[in-house]
C-alpha cells in the first residue's frame, strides 16, 4: 500500500507491507521493520530497531491525531491514486468497485446489496496496523454487489463493494 502523508507542513511518501505478522514500513525511502500491537483504547505499542514506542492515535475522517510524550501530530493520510481517479473522472458516471487502499481485515460491512448510499457514506470497515479504517463512497449511488464479509483479509486495491 502506497499513501501520502502530512505532518504539520512536511508530506512523506509512505508504502507499507505486511509480513509475517511484521510491518515493512518505508517512509521516503527509508525502510524500517515495525512490530506493532494494539494496547486499551487509543493506545499501541510499535518496536522499531529495538526501541519502543508507546503512541496514542485518534482518528477522525483521514486525520490522526498522533501522541506520543508530550508531542502531538496531526497526521492527514491521503491516497494519491484516488485523487488521479477523480481527476479522471472515475468516481462520476457508470459502476464503480470501491477497493480497500490498505492491506488488512474486514471488520465491519456497513452496507447491503440495493442499499441507496450518499458519497462519503461509510461502506466498509477494514483493519490496518491496528487501526480500523472506514471505507467510504466516492459517489452516491446503489449498491449492486457487496464483495466481502466481516473477517476477511483483503489486500490493498481489493474490490469490497460495487456502486452503480
Amino acid at each position: 500500500m502506497k499513501i501520502s502523508a502530512r505532518a504539520g507542513s512536511s508530506v512523506h511518501e509512505v508504502s507499507i507491507e505486511r509480513r509475517n505478522g511484521i510491518y515493512i514500513v518505508e517512509i521516503d525511502g527509508t525502510r524500517r521493520e515495525v512490530d506493532s500491537r494494539k494496547l486499551e483504547g487509543d493506545f499501541y505499542t510499535f518496536l522499531v530497531e529495538g526501541r519502543s514506542y508507546e503512541v496514542s492515535v485518534e482518528a477522525d475522517g483521514d486525520r490522526y491525531f498522533v501522541r506520543h510524550g508530550a508531542a502531538e501530530h496531526v497526521v492527514t493520510l491521503t491516497d494519491p491514486g484516488r485523487a488521479a481517479r477523480e481527476a479522471k473522472g472515475e468516481a462520476g458516471a457508470g459502476a464503480a468497485d470501491v477497493v480497500s487502499v490498505m492491506p488488512g481485515k474486514v471488520v465491519r460491512v456497513l452496507v447491503q446489496e440495493g442499499d441507496a448510499v450518499e458519497e462519503g457514506q461509510g461502506l466498509v470497515v477494514v483493519e490496518a496496523m491496528k487501526m480500523e479504517n472506514e471505507i467510504t463512497a466516492p459517489k452516491a449511488g446503489k449498491i449492486s454487489a457487496v464483495k466481502v464479509q466481516p473477517g476477511l483479509a483483503v489486500e490493498a486495491g481489493a474490490a469490497l463493494v460495487t456502486i452503480d
